[in-house]
């Protein structure tokens, strides 16, 4: 009960930014600063509120609140406290960005952003912590799904905005009918929370069980992106929608549906007992989310738009964490000890990559705001050499690019790590969970050139300043606080990811009802997943020999030995460095003809797995 109390005054102070914040908006700035001196706020009772849950002081079950004559449930423990961090830290970061980002269109009022943005957040952190299908889902629901509506058409101008939304709106409508319709067809009642829900289900017939865990599945599989539902509505929302927003999208509103994802198949349809098959869904899982890494991260490597090939990349990204959630609830079924410890590791990786991705995700759509902050464009054609003029963000960049192609010690490299690794060795017992980590092995490569262009074509590539819209100039110091903020968090988690390891363990340990809780409770979790300063590391069916460990602390120092090994090499043999023009091919001067393009990056690549579809702008 104690945690509902700064979780309230979370939403009040959220509800209080969206109404004065709007009645000043004709100041711009002066509103931008009173929505994040509020929303900053409420980001840190979301914050405390997750810490506290997460380490033990949440709650056991759901308590009810009465909300006129409804009462809902509302469930704040260590799994809900995960994803209010993910909610705060980027609430924060988005809010402090939005003040001089707004300044990019002079022409559109703030009143509408301003009221819109903190009634999104509060949606997103009443769906985490209320613990029902019915009342109380549907009304957190609706606020999100609005606000982000509104948002999402904010530059209202653009017919292509406009058609976004639209679809994006009408589809999630579709996901919420899917879920109540669930709720209604296990039973539930208003007021029933969800461990009611899987007590329910327990008497059901498996037909009917089947019927709503799939429309459970598709509700949040749609929110989340899962393909092939994400392409629907996903790449064109995110690139519509403000970057501030579209960092808040990526990060926290796709995490709303895996928290669904991990709720329905990790607490309420093991209650339901024999009528659960977890290796049925815990293999689609795994099949879904091998499809959308793959086909998310190859329609990425053919974008121009930057925020388009970030929201790709997103469904890409997504993908990775659902096959970790199949994996581990395939093997938990297991009567083999080892294959329930890579159980284990995987649901560790799957929501250290939810952290992650949270964290370098919402970083790189800060920078894709910044790059057209800066040049007056989001194409990458039009791109290039900012790192001239913007080394700050593009340092902020390269520590991002790194992080989500899973370079160690990016922080996305743990993560996927574990995720990959707990799919290859379970391989002496299910060897088809195999196929599914050496496509996601693939695909991490595939991400590490989309990376590549991202960052090349932006940042080092020539002729930005013949294209720009405008002179090119650092982004302002606010919009670098934010960023730099969310880049040491993404530090912390590449070089130190045993101690967000160990995090997860101890909020999946306060989390009861878990379908793996007993590993967390007991902290036998660590003799199947050793995580500890020397890295992380999981024993296989074949013993300790067999295992798989990785150290990123021990990576960065071979790397950093390397670089300086290399240094000493040049300079011993005296050489110098000169500065000479860039050399075009025998062309004289540089023009669009002669610089590098997207279309000529990974031509081959993109031809093979042309089938994969990707349309690289919104239709007119």
């Amino acid at each position: 009960m104690r945690l509902l109390t700064p979780l309230f005054l979370s939403f009040l102070l959220l509800t209080v930014a969206a109404v004065l914040a709007s009645l000043t908006a004709k100041a711009r700035r002066f509103a931008g600063w009173i929505h994040f001196a509020l929303a900053v706020e409420a980001a840190g009772f979301l914050v405390w509120t997750g810490l506290r849950a997460a380490t033990g002081h949440g709650m056991e079950e759901a308590v009810l609140v009465r909300i006129g004559p409804f009462a809902v449930p509302f469930l704040i423990d260590g799994l809900a406290g995960l994803f209010l961090l993910m909610i705060g830290v980027l609430t924060a970061a988005s809010a402090l960005y939005s003040v001089r980002y707004m300044d990019l269109r002079p022409d559109l009022g703030v009143r509408g952003y301003y009221f819109r943005l903190p009634l999104f957040v509060l949606g997103l952190a009443a769906l985490t912590t209320i613990d029902d299908l019915s009342i109380g889902f549907s009304l957190a629901w609706q606020i999100m799904a609005i606000a982000s509506f509104l948002l999402i058409r904010f530059e209202r101008q653009d017919k292509s905005s406009l058609r976004a939304s639209v679809r994006y709106l009408v589809l999630m409508e579709a996901a919420w009918a899917l879920i109540v319709g669930a709720g209604i067809l296990l039973g539930g009642r208003v007021g029933d929370s969800l461990h009611d829900l899987g007590l329910k289900a327990a008497g059901l017939s498996p037909a009917v069980l089947v019927a709503a865990l799939a429309m459970l599945a598709l509700g949040f599989g749609l929110k989340a992106g899962v393909f092939p539902l994400g392409q629907l509505w996903l790449p064109d929302a995110y690139a519509a929608a403000p970057s501030p927003v579209s960092a808040l999208f990526s990060g926290a509103m796709a995490k709303t549906g895996i928290f669904g994802l991990v709720r329905v198949f990790f607490f309420l349809a093991p209650a339901a007992g024999a009528a659960f098959d977890p290796r049925l869904w815990g293999g689609l899982l795994a099949a879904f989310g091998t499809a959308t890494l793959f086909v998310g991260t190859l329609q990425s490597v053919k974008q121009s738009d930057a925020k388009r090939l970030l929201a790709f990349s997103s469904i890409g990204q997504i993908g990775y964490i659902v096959l970790g959630l199949g994996a581990a609830l395939f093997l938990a079924a297991s009567d083999e000890p080892a294959l329930v410890g890579l159980a284990v590791a995987a649901v560790l990786g799957a929501l250290l990559h939810a952290l992650n991705h949270a964290i370098f995700k919402g970083l790189l759509f800060l920078i894709g705001g910044s790059l057209e902050f800066a040049a007056g464009t989001r194409d990458l054609n039009r791109l290039g050499g900012l790192v001239r003029w913007m080394p700050v963000s593009a340092a902020l960049a390269a520590l991002a690019s790194l992080a989500v192609a899973g370079m160690p010690p990016g922080s996305g490299f743990a993560s996927k790590w574990a995720i990959i690794s707990s799919t290859l060795l379970a391989g002496d017992g299910w060897v088809m969970l195999v196929p599914f980590g050496v496509i996601a092995l693939f695909t991490s490569v595939v991400t590490l050139a989309c990376y590549v262009k991202f960052f090349g074509l932006a940042f080092t590539a020539s002729g930005a300043e013949a294209a720009a819209a405008r002179p090119i100039r650092e982004v302002p110091a606010s919009m670098l606080a934010a960023k730099i903020g969310l880049a040491v968090i993404c530090l912390a988690q590449g070089l130190l990811p045993f101690l967000f390891v160990r995090f997860i363990a101890a909020a999946l340990g306060h989390s009861s009802g878990f379908a793996l809780g007993g590993f967390f409770e007991t902290g036998a979790w660590s003799r199947a997943f050793g995580a500890s300063v020397t890295g992380l590391r999981i024993e296989s069916l074949l013993g300790p020999a067999a295992g798989a460990s990785v150290s990123p602390l021990l990576v960065l120092a071979l790397l950093v030995l390397a670089l300086a090994l290399g240094t000493w090499i040049r300079r011993s043999a005296g050489s110098k460095e000169q500065a000479v023009p860039t050399w075009l091919c025998g062309y004289r001067d540089l023009d669009e003809r002669t610089r590098f393009t997207d279309r000529g990056m990974f031509a081959a690549l993109k031809d093979l797995f042309r089938w994969t579809g990707g349309r690289t702008a919104p239709k007119e």
